[in-house]
Formats: structure tokens, C-alpha cells, sequence
């Protein structure tokens, strides 16, 4: 695994070599052969403290998260909204779900999103195995390795924070809770006003695309999005906002 920083200065090079023997027509043939080559993510580095929840409140980004999926009745149409925003993201995957629904989790990486490790069967305080289980599935999946943990219900002590970065990761908290899964049937409105008025730079905002109802999710994403982009904050993966480093084959 490498890190992808070398690829930009070659894509520059032939693309110029290309418009000066072939024109334009040269140069989008070179644009279509790196698109069809580009490197595939296999995962990041974690580094820095052991659990974070927010990241740095000096630059405009923020980071939505979703927990709990992949399920067949949310996850698609959240991936759906996020590409019409253009977008990016982290999924909590919940190791159980990914069974029968391992072409959601390609999707995802696919479309330039996050995965990140939500235990297996969703217990307060998970043990090594089940935190470690659910990172082989996400990866078998994908052949991407997560350095990102989200502790069911936000439930962690010290003894958590050491296992899960004895396995390469970081805990991520939240500053912004949207409530989506507080209780059954949370209103859009209340989950919009939730997100925008809680959200700021550095903000890691938890949303859900996991069991229970979710349609006050669904129906406030791309209001959220829009008032986002009105505000000026840009939408990026938790990695991102904390400048961890990706790797790439």
C-alpha cells in the first residue's frame, strides 16, 4: 500500500504531452485512461489521540457520518442523495448487516466514501473479537481496512480506547447529534434542526442509515446538504477533517 502522491505529476505530465502530439481529443484520451486506472483506496493511517470527536475548528469542513448500515431500505437512497450533492462521507458498518449486502459496501468506496468499523452485533463496550470480526468482513468486502471506530451507543471507558487502538484505530465520537435514532419516527424537522444548528467547523455529525425508522433522515439530508452549501462548509470524510493519510493500490 502506498500513498497516492506521485499519480497527480505523471496525470499532468501526460495530459500535457497529449494536447501538444494529439490536441484535445489526445488529451481526453488520456483523461479517460487515468479515470479507468485510478488507484483503489485500501484504507488509512490512524494516528494522534486515541478518540476524537470533533476535528479542527479552523478550516470550513465538517464530516456527516452514518451508523448502523448497510441496510437495504436506507443505504441506497442515502448514497443516492449524497451523489446528487457530489459528497463524501463515513459509514459506521455494523459487521452482522454486511452479509447480503457487501455490493452496498463496494458502492460506497466506489462513489469516494468512508468506511469505518461499528463492532459486530452492536454491544455496549465490544470485546477484541467483535471489533476485529467486523474489520476482516469490511474487508473481505472491499479490500479495504478501516483506522476508524465508532463505540455503539457512544459507550466508551479506557479499556475500549486501548483495544481498538491496539487494532490500528481511532474512536470517533460526535459534536452534533442529529437524533435520528432517539426515538421511532423523528421528524425531519427535528433532525434538520438539529444538524444545522449544531453544526460548525470540524463538526462530526452522527446520522443513521441502520435499523429502525429513518425517514426523518432520508427527508432532511438534502435540506442539510443545501443549507451546508449555502454556509460554505464542505462535506468530507472523518479521515479527511482529521488529515489522517489514505493509502491506495
Amino acid at each position: 500500500m502506498t500513498e497516492l502522491r506521485w499519480r497527480p505529476i505523471v496525470a499532468a505530465a501526460a495530459l500535457v504531452a497529449a494536447v501538444a502530439a494529439g490536441g484535445l481529443n489526445g488529451a481526453a484520451s488520456v483523461q479517460a485512461d487515468a479515470q479507468a486506472g485510478a488507484a483503489k483506496p485500501t484504507g488509512c493511517v490512524a494516528k494522534g489521540k486515541r478518540y476524537r470527536d470533533s476535528g479542527w475548528r479552523g478550516r470550513r469542513w465538517v464530516a456527516l457520518t452514518f451508523d448502523g448500515g448497510p441496510t437495504s431500505q436506507y443505504t441506497s437512497k442515502v448514497l443516492a442523495q449524497l451523489r446528487k450533492a457530489d459528497v463524501h462521507v463515513t459509514f459506521f458498518i455494523r459487521g452482522q448487516f454486511i452479509r447480503g449486502h457487501a455490493a452496498l459496501l463496494r458502492k460506497e468506496i466506489a462513489a469516494g466514501h468512508e468506511l469505518a468499523n461499528h463492532s459486530y452485533s452492536h454491544p455496549h463496550f465490544p470485546g477484541s473479537y467483535d471489533i476485529s470480526r467486523t474489520t476482516k468482513l469490511i474487508r473481505s468486502a472491499t479490500g479495504y481496512r478501516p483506522c476508524l471506530f465508532r463505540a455503539p451507543y457512544g459507550s466508551i471507558d479506557g479499556a475500549l480506547l486501548s483495544r481498538v487502538r491496539h487494532q490500528k484505530m481511532l474512536t470517533i465520537g460526535w459534536d452534533v447529534d442529529s437524533w435520528d435514532s432517539l426515538y421511532d419516527n423523528v421528524s425531519k424537522e427535528t433532525v434538520y434542526s438539529r444538524v444545522v444548528n449544531g453544526a460548525r467547523p470540524g463538526s462530526i455529525i452522527l446520522m443513521h442509515d441502520g435499523e429502525g425508522p429513518h425517514q426523518g433522515t432520508l427527508q432532511a439530508l438534502g435540506p442539510i446538504l443545501r443549507n451546508f452549501k449555502r454556509r460554505h462548509l464542505q462535506v468530507v470524510p472523518v479521515s479527511k477533517l482529521l488529515g489522517l493519510r489514505s493509502t491506495f493500490r
